[in-house]
Formats: structure tokens, sequence, C-alpha cells
């Protein structure tokens, strides 16, 4: 009866239920001790307990990392989980004691038990989410336990501040209430349906900094993977140095108290909340890398603006949420990404690997602050601008490493912008890298090949003399376009040839436009090409005719009923299928080459 009750809810629901529960406890507990010790030492050293509690909440991450990814590789995520609830009840026990001793570094003790914990937890938590839910549902789930650890920061700041205003800054009964939420994070934790170990043979290694080296080699073999780590790791960073500066922002330049400067903060995790949420809606079944350098260039130009609006409430108060919304679209694919691309036997290893540098970035979140204004004597307001020009660099580097994925995520946006289009043979995409070839009639074709699947995609287009003007060569060079010959010589051009089978094995499509509309002509010679057909003996990639048909843009539209229509052109685009009262593919297509049907 019990177990049938318990499994009214997936294990993935109560995998939500208890990491929000934890954060929770977290975010209480780390502000309920700011606020302990201001009371202590005064409001104008508020920086530098920040600071601290900053830098000692950080290194349990630091020293317990790799060994906790060993332990996500070697045991069952499900009992680390348990294991790790069990420990927190305890810690939190204790903590009702440090505060009623009045313990100043009692309660810096419990601090880091409590993050040692958490460091345990987290390789484990984001490891079993593969073994919980579907591949196809991993962004959506990412996006999910985003929001729900985003409403446990909401909800913990709020409740750090609320109990402290409500019980007139009795901390032990504050502390009584974390002990309440741990308890309940203990049960939620057993209902987790078990999970076997991955079967890794790693052991501990007691240089752990080796290991995160070892881990970081690994990752770098794969540069997207890598920069997806140290991306994450960066957004830590950025949300951890706006939290700690939140305070002394909000007493300084609003002239605000504490407890008010705590609250101004709910707004921006209710901003990382629901940007995360919009980053899985977007990102779908795939993930979407494209939306991390735009959120990136968001946060940047809202970090300045604070700057400049500082002494202004209002706007304020909108920036910040804007700041929280585009750092939850940019941390989501970067998470997601890290999840898939690992390897299996070494994914909790990474995903380990980037706590710990992300928890670096905590920790130097902690450093520049105190830098800043401790000892440069930086206002905080001035602090946001210095950490929007950080972010402004990290944009670059970013938007160069995954320029094909913002390229392909721009053109998605551009083709949905400029044409009104209809889809057909969608179904006919593979999942894995293809050969597309299709007629080539105008630029804008890239567009529409580039909104129309969500695969990166490499273009080989016949030479043209008519786009010799310097803005479609830049053009043609930004989308990183191949001009070949044309198809029928392919086979005696070696250099294009290996192109073509070195941009697939990156797992990047693509797309061969031909100035013949006669697809089934080109078809045919691809078929009868040596060279071209070794490349499809030797892999599994498939070949997809695609048809593009354009109409004009409707100029004579009522202005406001339908003023999309004198902007966007009428469209179909066609996956190995026909487009309605056009010519079809040709019947007699569908053989060994082509390993998709209708």
């Amino acid at each position: 009866m019990l177990t049938s009750l318990i499994r009214k809810y997936s294990s993935f629901t109560y995998l939500n239920v208890t990491q929000f529960l934890g954060a929770l406890n977290d975010n209480i507990y780390k502000l309920l001790i700011v606020y302990f010790l201001i009371d202590q030492e005064g409001i104008e050293n508020g920086h530098k307990i920040l600071a601290l509690t900053g830098a000692i909440f950080v290194l349990p991450f630091l020293l317990f990392s790799a060994f906790s990814g060993v332990l996500a590789d070697r045991c069952s995520k499900r009992n680390i989980i348990a294991f790790t609830k069990i420990l927190e009840l305890m810690v939190m026990t204790l903590g009702i004691l440090a505060f009623w001793y009045e313990s100043r570094w009692g309660s810096y003790l419990i601090l880091f038990l409590m993050a040692a914990q958490t460091a345990l937890f987290g390789p484990s938590k984001y490891g079993i989410l593969p073994e919980l839910v579907p591949h196809d549902k991993i962004s959506k789930s990412n996006g999910l336990m985003a929001s729900f650890t985003f409403l446990a920061i909401i909800s913990g700041t709020f409740f750090a501040s609320f109990l402290v205003d409500i019980t007139g800054r009795n901390f032990i009964v504050a502390a009584i209430f974390c002990t309440v939420i741990a308890l309940v994070g203990v049960i939620s934790s057993f209902c987790i349906e078990y999970t076997p170990p991955a079967g890794s043979l790693k052991k501990y290694d007691a240089r752990f900094l080796y290991d995160i080296y070892s881990n970081l080699k690994l990752a770098s073999l794969h540069p997207s993977l890598l920069m997806a780590v140290c991306g994450s790791a960066f957004f830590l960073f950025l949300g951890a140095f706006v939290q700690l500066n939140m305070i002394p922002f909000a007493t300084q330049s609003l002239h605000l108290t504490d407890i008010q400067g705590g609250y101004l903060f709910l707004l921006t995790a209710l901003g990382i909340g629901t940007g995360s949420v919009v980053a899985g809606k977007i990102s779908g079944k795939m993930v979407e890398l494209g939306l991390v350098p735009i959120a990136a260039l968001g946060v940047a130009i809202c970090c300045f603006m604070i700057d400049l609006f500082s002494h202004n409430l209002m706007m304020v108060m909108g920036l910040v949420i804007l700041v929280g919304f585009f750092g939850g679209i940019y941390e989501i694919p970067l998470d997601s990404y890290v999840q898939v691309a690992s390897p299996k036997k070494n994914r909790g290893q990474i995903v380990a690997a980037t706590n710990f540098l992300s928890y670096i970035g905590v920790l130097c979140a902690s450093i520049m602050l105190y830098l800043t204004e401790e000892m440069l004597k930086y206002s905080p307001d001035k602090s946001f601008s210095i950490i929007g020009t950080i972010t402004l660099f990290i944009t670059v580097l970013i938007g160069y490493q995954y320029f094909d994925y913002l390229a392909r995520f721009i053109g998605m946006i551009l083709s949905r912008l400029h044409f009104q289009v209809n889809y057909y043979g969608l179904k006919n995409i593979p999942e894995t890298p293809t050969i597309y070839v299709c007629s080539h009639t105008a630029w804008n074709d890239t567009l529409l090949m580039l909104g129309a699947q969500r695969r990166r995609l490499r273009f080989f287009i016949e030479q043209e003399q008519g786009h010799s003007s310097k803005f479609m060569r830049r053009l043609y060079r930004l989308l990183r376009v191949v001009f070949i010959p044309d198809i029928e010589p392919l086979e005696r051009n070696t250099a294009c040839l290996m192109a073509i089978k070195k941009t697939l094995d990156k797992g990047i499509s693509v797309c061969i436009f031909v100035e013949n509309e006669a697809i089934e002509e080109e078809i045919e010679k691809l078929k009868h090409s040596y060279s071209f057909r070794k490349i499809l003996d030797e892999t599994y990639y498939s070949i997809v005719p695609v048809i593009i048909s354009k109409g004009m843009k409707d100029k004579k539209a009522r202005w406001f009923v339908s003023l999309m229509k004198k902007f966007r052109v009428p469209a179909s685009i066609a996956f190995n299928t026909k487009i309605p009262g056009e010519q079809p593919i040709p019947e007699d297509f569908e053989d060994e080459l082509c390993l998709v049907t209708d």
C-alpha cells in the first residue's frame, strides 16, 4: 500500500523535492549566520562578513568535489543522496546548539559541515538525472531542477529574512525550522528509486587536484565540453558575487536595511528561475548552446545599467530581475551539455570537476568582494560595472567557441521573422549528422536550412559568379561556407571531400547547395561518385534531398490585421518528400544511399 502510494510520483519528482529542500536549507542557514554576525559586529562590517561566510561555505566544495565524483561513479547515486540527507539532519541539529551558545566560530563550523554534505550530494544529484529520465527530456528536466533550485534560493532568502523579522532576531527558532526541513528531505530521498552503480573502478586519489586536472584534460578532448564546464563555473562566480554584493549595495546605494537587501536578492533568484524554465522550453529535446552567448551579453549589459541607475530603486528592481533571467538562460544549456556530452563512466567525475571549478568561482567572488570594497574602496555599484566588464570578456570567448551554435540559433530566429514557413517531412530528418542536397536560389536559403533543423550545419555551395560583393563574401565567410566547383567532379576534389567527412565526424551536418533545380540529377551524380560513395560506406551518414520553394510578399494585405504578411515571405521546405502541388522527389530515389524514408 505504502509502496504504491510512493510510486504515484516519479523518482525525478522526489529528487527535485530533495534537492529543493537541501538548497532551501543552505540559503536559510547561510543568511542566518550573516544576520547573526552583523548583530555582533555591526552593519559597517557587512562586506567582510559576507566575504568570509562565502569563503567558508565554498571550501568543502574545493576539498571534496573530486572524492564525491569518484563516489558517485562507484556507488549507487540514490544511496549517496539518502546518506547526505541524513548527514544534513545531524548538522542542522548541531546548528541549534551553535546559536544557543551564541558561538561565532561554532556557526562557521556548522556552515562548513553543511556545505560538506552539499558537496557530496552535488555529483550524484546531477549524475543520477540521465538514469531517471529519458535522454530527450534531459534539457527540460534540467530546466525544471534549476527553476526549483532558484525557487529554493528565493524561498531561503525570504524565510531567512522573514524568520529574523517575526522572531525578533531569535536565531534558535530559525535553526529549529531548518532542522524540520532537513527531516522532510530525508523522507523524500528514500522515495527515490534505487539506481545501480555506474560501474567505474576508479579509486579516490588523495591528490584531488590531480584528479580534477585529469578530468578537465578528459573534457578538453571535446573543446565544446570544456567550454561548457568553464562557462558553468563562471555562472556560479557571477551569481555568488551578485548575491554577496547585494546587501552592501542595498544599504549604501539604495539606503535600505540589511534585511531589505536580502529581500532584494529574491528578485534575482526569481529571474533565474524564470530564465531556466524559458531556456528549457526553447531547447526542447536538444541542447541549445546558441542561447549562451546571447544570454551572457544580456547579463553584462544589465550589470552596467545597475551601476548607471544605482539610486533608482524601481529601475534596480527591474534590472536585477533581468540579470537573473539572462543568467538562467545562460546556465541551463551549459549544464545540459555537460551531462549529455560527458562519457557515461566519467560523467560523475566530470560533473565533480565542474563543481570544483564552480566553487573556485564562488571563492573568487568572495575574494573579489573583499578586494574591490575593502582594499580598493570601490563602492558596491561600481563593483557591478567591474563584473559587467568581466562578463563581456567571457561573452567574446564563449561566442567564439560556440559560433556554429550561435549562427544556427540566430539563423533560426531570422528565418522565423523573414519567412512564413511550411515544413514537410520533418520526421525524415535523422538524429545523426546528415548530408542534405538542396537547390540554391538565394543567400537566404541558408537561413531556411538553419531554421528547419536543430543540428549545427556547414554549407558547401557551388561557386557563384553573381555574389562577388564584399557584403556577400563576408556573409558567406561568417557562415563558414565552403565553395565547390560543382558536384560532378567532386570525386577529384580531395580537399573538399575530406572537409565534408571531417565536418560530419564532428557531429555537424552538411548541406550541399547546387544550382540545378532538378535535385534528382545531382543525386545521380553523387550515386555514381566513387569517392563520395566511399565516405558513405565507411560511415552511417545518410543523404536527404531537400526542396525549397519561396513565394512573394503579400503587399496588399491590410496594414494592422496582417502586418507581418507585408514583411514575411511565404516559403516551404521539404525533407525527402514533395511539396504539395510541386515536383515530387523521384520514386526510385529510395535506395541504399538514402537511409530515411517517408
